[in-house]
This record gives C-alpha cells, structure tokens and sequence, in this order.
C-alpha cells in the first residue's frame, strides 16, 4: 500500500495559517517580493500551478457538481508535496445568502473538510460604483471592513456555533473586481494575505510564455498601472506585504494554431467581432467564466464549448513552454449546474451539461503533463514563500559512470531511490548501508 505521510505533512505545512502569516499582518511581513517574470527557481524544475477559483458558490447543483468533480482526481504522481494528492480549489464565499442555506453551509464544510482553501468574497457582494464607474465609490471605509469581516467571522466561527470552521482566512477577490483604498484597508485590518482582483496579462510584452508571477503590492502591479492610466480601473496606494496572484487574460489563438484544436474557423476574428474592447492584434480575452459563456447582448463573448476549451487547453500549453506562470482560472460554481431545474439565462451558446464537459475535459488534459500540479491560491503563495521543485516519475536511469549527491533521483529495475550522500559506482539496494532510499509514489504500472 503506497503511504503519503510526507506528502501529506508537507501540505498541511503548506496550508497552515501558522505557515503562512507566522503571526504576522500582511504589512509585517519580513521579506517582498516584486513582480518578476521568471520562476523563483529554476523554470525546468518549477511544477506549471494551476489555479481554479470558484466565486460566489451558493447554488446548490453546481456546488455539488464541482466538489464531486475535484474530489475524485488526483495530480500527476511524483515525489514533491503535491504529487499525486487530490486536487485542491480556491472558493470565494459570499457569506449573507449561505447563512441560511443548510445545504450550503454544510458543502461549505465539507470543501473546507477536505482541504479546498476558503475565501473571502465579501458578506453582500456589492458593486462599489456609481452607475457602472469604477472610478465613482459609493461605500464607506467603514462599509468595505464590514463586508470583509463579516464574512471572514462566519467562515472562521467553529461549526459548533453555526460557522464554517475555516481556518484564518487568507484570500479575498472583490465583487466585480471592482475595488479602491478603501478596500485594500479593509483587507490588511482583518489581516489577509493575497488579494486576486486586478486585471493581469495585459502588458504589451506579456503573451502567455511570459507572464508576471505573484508578487506583493508594496510597488503596485504592472498591468494595474496600465487600467488606472486607461481610466477603467481606480488609482490604488501601494499595500506592502499584501500578495496579488495574477489573473491572467488569456491569449486568443492564431487561426493557424487554432486549428490545431480543432477549430476550424477563426476564434480571433469571432471575438473580434463580437467584443467591442476586444484588440485582436493583441489576442488577449477576458478570463472569468462569467465573461466567456454570457451572450454578447449581456456584454459577454457568447463563445460555445469548442472555443472556451480552445481557450484553456491553449493557454495551459503556452505556460508549460514559457516561464510556467501559473494558470489562474476565474470561475463560478453556478454555471456547472442547474438553477432551479433549468439552464442558466443569458448563456445561450452552451448548455449546463457542455460547461460540465469544458471543465472536464481541461482538467482531463492538464493531468497529462508531468508538470502540471492543481493547488489552492493559498498554496501557491505558501510555495512562494518556500519554493521546492516538482519532482515526476520521470528519472533518469542509474549509471555506474556517474557521481550522484544528496537528493538526486533515479530510476533503477522498476523503482525509485533517493542518494542519501555522495556515491559512485554504488547500486541502489544491493546492500543493507547502501546510499539508497527508497521511495514510494510512482508505482510501475507494468509490474505485477
């Protein structure tokens, strides 16, 4: 029987709050980190993250449908924290209707139970604009601490008492990504840790194989000087030590690379023309669900199945070529399930049942790569703060003619060993002191 105890200890280190905030508000925090395009470590050995945040979550079917889904997959195998463990998934909680939503509540519980990561989305959802401009607030500073305490109180508040029993909340997205100071003060007075909210992606130079890692606030963020010079998004203060994972827009295909996923017209030249802002020079389409799905008399793109899969599929694939940014998905648990019986008004190009398949089927293939590994938001910025490669089952071959340090793996007869020192020369197992571990976690499919 293959045993995760290491496995399993090192994700609880990594999703500890003690591990990630030592006591510390996001404004204490000893170290920054600036936004860079390149991996902590060395791109080779960085495992390609991939991000799914899931908003709102308070229609049952959906819930249900996304909890069963993440629950019965597992990473690619390996020997790092995160081989092979069940997939993990950030949920946005918009805590008011849940309150008396015992069905809620209680899936609630059980994504928390099973080491899904809960989020701050605010108590009421509001949008802080005077007639759609962002840069118009109509809330208090007094009413953004509310709306995040409150719902960080019922998320945290043990189960005993009617809350959910998360621990300390980390995360938080704003409701319609629509946020000013007063938010970002709210954030660091109720002590979280990385915010998911700015528009990402969008520098000239970013294109999929190049973009922006997470990083802290304390200089801003790149492509959220681009929106406040644009006029669509606010002018922000710095907020050092407060983390921002990049929600990346992500890259239309060319027609000719298009067609090496199966469509066979121009996805460009349908958004084009269906999407007023939409450059089709640059290539860069929003990333939320909400936004892809939505007809276009909503102010959506109205894409089928076909094209958002095109989408997900592709862009995985740019970031496994490139720096490895990680992928970070914006999506809503509602659209993968009925409400009230019936489809979901204003997504007319695609049903319930071909969102369920897009999901499914981009989830199929990203677990084909050796490299990929599903985490929390949380998670990732824990990884950040403490970067370690991705290890797979693929290694190399043991050879008598090369020197092996402290670490190295190796694949010898059908299994795995880990060099416990230097050795030359010294075959894995052949006697009891040998330099050789063991190890277990990729088991030989063809043995047995």
């Amino acid at each position: 029987m293959k045993t995760h105890a290491a496995k399993i200890l090192s994700l609880l280190l990594l999703s500890s709050p003690g591990f990630i905030h030592a006591g510390l508000s996001p404004t204490q925090q000893p170290e920054s980190y600036p936004a860079r395009q390149h991996s902590p470590i060395d791109t080779a050995q960085t495992p390609l993250f991939i991000l799914l945040g899931f908003d709102d979550n308070i229609e049952i079917d959906g819930l249900r449908w996304v909890t069963d889904r993440l629950n019965n997959q597992s990473n690619p195998q390996g020997f790092d924290a995160f081989a092979g463990s069940p997939l993990t998934a950030s949920f946005f909680m918009h805590c008011q209707p849940a309150r008396n939503q015992p069905e809620i509540v209680n899936i609630w519980r059980q994504l928390n139970a099973s080491g899904h990561e809960i989020a701050n989305h605010t108590e009421t959802h509001p949008d802080d604009k005077v007639n759609y401009n962002p840069l118009e607030p109509w809330m208090t500073p007094e009413q953004w601490q509310q709306e995040v305490a409150s719902c960080n109180q019922f998320l945290t508040q043990s189960v005993e008492q009617g809350g959910i029993g998360a621990p300390a909340i980390a995360g938080f997205r704003a409701p319609f990504l629509t946020y000013n100071d007063n938010t970002f003060d709210a954030l660091i007075a109720n002590d979280i840790q990385y915010d998911v909210s700015f528009p990402a992606g969008i520098t000239a130079e970013e294109n999929g194989m190049n973009n922006y890692w997470p990083h802290t606030l304390d200089n801003g963020s790149p492509s959220q000087v681009i929106a406040q010079q644009g006029g669509w998004k606010s002018v922000v203060k710095n907020v050092p030590g407060l983390w921002e994972i990049p929600m990346q827009a992500l890259m239309v295909p060319t027609d000719e690379e298009a067609t090496a996923y199966g469509l066979p017209y121009s996805l460009n030249d349908k958004i084009a023309s269906r999407v007023a802002y939409y450059d089709p020079q640059a290539r860069k389409a929003d990333n939320f669900d909400w936004n892809l799905y939505t007809t276009t008399v909503w102010g959506g793109y109205g894409l089928n199945a076909a094209d958002v899969l095109t989408l997900y599929k592709y862009n995985l694939d740019l970031h496994l070529q490139g720096n490895r940014a990680p992928l970070v998905l914006g999506l809503h648990s509602a659209f993968y399930g009925k409400v009230n019986g019936g489809e979901h008004l204003g997504m007319s190009d695609t049903t319930v049942a071909e969102r369920q398949t897009v999901l499914n089927e981009f989830i199929r293939y990203a677990l084909t790569k050796q490299e990929v590994r599903f985490v929390s938001h949380r998670q990732l910025v824990a990884w950040m703060q403490a970067p370690t490669p991705y290890l797979s089952c693929r290694q190399k071959t043991w050879s008598a003619y090369q020197t092996y340090h402290a670490g190295d793996l190796v694949q010898y007869q059908r299994s795995y060993w880990q060099a416990k020192w230097w050795t030359l020369q010294e075959m894995p197992g052949t006697t009891p002191h040998n330099p050789w571990k063991k190890l277990e976690g990729c088991e030989d499919k063809s043995s047995g």
